[in-house]
């Protein structure tokens, strides 16, 4: 961490050995409005000079005060010793509250930004994989399913029940495969596709996410209650499946003896909702509690329950990326609540 403090002129008072590695040259004395230049402090873009009423000293003399800001400093002895770096700065007040001098702490980042540039390319290509791969993988199932059918419509009279039940599980095998491909699609494109946060009436996501699931809600004769939800920032088609999943499994994982009962709430704390979502099925152990939130961790085969158990794990993508967190409590037998949070002011978009 690189410290640098000067008195209310400008003049360096403090320049600690970090700063001369990170800044990349001794202090010499420098007005603040040539910092910038003197220094080689760029803006974010990397390209752009940073304006004299930008420079962080400039800004921190004049009373001013932020963190993180992001800067690149490209020092005129050699490209090997420009780096990215973020900027705290700060006024240092007197006991009347005038500013007598200012308070920089400089970070190099350039590592953490290689990284996550080289994450982004990453997650680019392995949509734009997700996609052909999804796309090359259709293609062969649709010629099955499409030559099955032909099969089954021109030899129908004389295939066997032997037969006329390997053809049904032949097609049950595509239609999955098929249901497992979207589900991977949808997760990746949740992965890499950048959020807009937007005030987001929970009350309204919801509302829709029952109309969708009505056809379910009828068949188990299922009670839906909720209370009044809040407006969050929030990506608001992203929130709408994380209810539609959660909802959507309290109806699907429900108990023999008993209609489905699901009472969805939400109360504040202190940075953020606390959402629960909470129902009277078949519960889920304690050691799993963790596990169901991994993709394509199934508790149950598939003939007990349909699904591809990639629904939790999309919901925890989501949650994570408002930067929030989930997690369920439970028994088997009764019931669970799942519960998440979004922060008030909502996360970082990533």
């Amino acid at each position: 961490m690189a410290i640098v403090a000067t008195d209310k002129h400008g003049a360096v008072t403090f320049f600690n050995p970090a700063a001369a590695t990170i800044i990349g040259m001794e202090q010499v004395a420098v007005s603040p409005e040539d910092w910038s230049k003197h220094y080689g402090v760029y803006l974010s873009d990397g390209v752009t000079l940073c304006p004299a009423a930008e420079s962080p000293l400039v800004r921190a003399l004049a009373g001013d005060d932020a963190t993180g800001v992001e800067v690149f400093i490209q020092n005129r002895l050699g490209s090997t010793r420009s780096r990215w770096c973020t900027i705290d700065f700060k006024p240092i007040r007197g006991d009347a509250g005038d500013v007598t001098g200012a308070l920089l702490l400089v970070q190099d980042i350039s590592e953490r930004k290689k990284l996550s540039e080289e994450v982004t390319r990453s997650n680019i290509a392995l949509q734009q994989f997700a996609t052909v791969a999804a796309h090359d993988l259709q293609e062969p199932l649709r010629s099955i399913a499409g030559f099955t059918d032909m099969l089954a419509q021109y030899q129908g009279e004389q295939l066997d029940e032997k037969s006329e039940r390997c053809m049904g599980k032949i097609k049950n095998g595509v239609k999955r495969m098929q249901t497992l491909i979207n589900d991977l699609l949808s997760y990746s494109r949740i992965q890499t596709t950048a959020q807009i946060l937007q005030a987001t009436d929970c009350n309204a996501i919801l509302a829709a996410c029952i109309k969708t699931l009505n056809a379910s809600i009828t068949e188990s004769e299922a009670t839906i209650s909720v209370d009044p939800l809040p407006v969050v920032m929030a990506d608001a088609s992203q929130i709408a499946q994380v209810f539609q999943n959660l909802v959507g499994n309290a109806l699907k994982f429900c108990a023999a003896d008993r209609p489905p009962l699901v009472q969805i709430s939400a109360q504040r704390q202190a940075t953020a909702w606390l959402f629960s979502v909470k129902d009277n099925g078949i519960g889920i152990a304690p050691e799993f509690a963790e596990r169901v939130f991994r993709i394509f961790q199934r508790l149950h085969s598939q003939a007990s329950y349909a699904g591809t158990g990639i629904g939790l794990a999309v919901c925890q993508t989501i949650v994570d990326r408002h930067g929030g967190r989930i997690w369920v409590e439970s028994e088997p037998g009764n019931g669970s609540t799942f519960y998440f949070t979004i922060p008030e002011r909502g996360g970082d978009a990533v």
